[in-house]
């Protein structure tokens, strides 16, 4: 799509949110989707959980491989109910519907940078362990 670099900056981005002891409290705001911006094969953005966000009851899965990176912050990612420790600079692949979720265990933000290999992030569907749909294409279904 792009046959140019495509240049942008977070605090020009819409921040979206989910607010739910399903899938924890999470703000993120989406950098580079075909939805958004003339880019094409990856979807990027930054998520933060604040402090004393609550532990999510499970985690979520989605078809899709995904990357994290931390940009700050410490805290846990839990994959497939196995938690190990994180924090600035480490980075996790979870593969595609594999259960996972972030948590803040710091006295920070917990800071990240996730990737998808896909176009836009409305072909990401967050679902939960008995495939009931998390998201519609603005954000969590309550």
């Amino acid at each position: 799509m792009a046959s140019h670099a495509v240049f942008r900056r977070a605090s020009d981005c819409e921040t979206e949110s989910w607010r739910s002891s399903q899938t924890g409290d999470v703000d993120w705001w989406t950098l580079f989707s075909a939805d958004r911006t003339p880019t094409d094969a990856m979807t990027v953005g930054i998520a933060e959980i604040p402090v004393g966000a609550p532990r999510p009851e499970r985690g979520h899965l989605h078809t899709q491989a995904e990357l994290y990176f931390i940009i700050s912050g410490t805290g846990e990612v839990i994959v497939n109910g196995e938690s190990t420790t994180v924090s600035t600079g480490d980075a996790v692949w979870i593969p595609g519907d594999t259960e996972h979720v972030a948590v803040n265990t710091g006295d920070v933000p917990l800071r990240l940078l996730y990737v998808f290999a896909t176009d836009s992030f409305s072909d990401v569907i967050y679902r939960d362990r008995k495939s009931t749909r998390l998201n519609s294409s603005h954000g969590y279904i309550s």
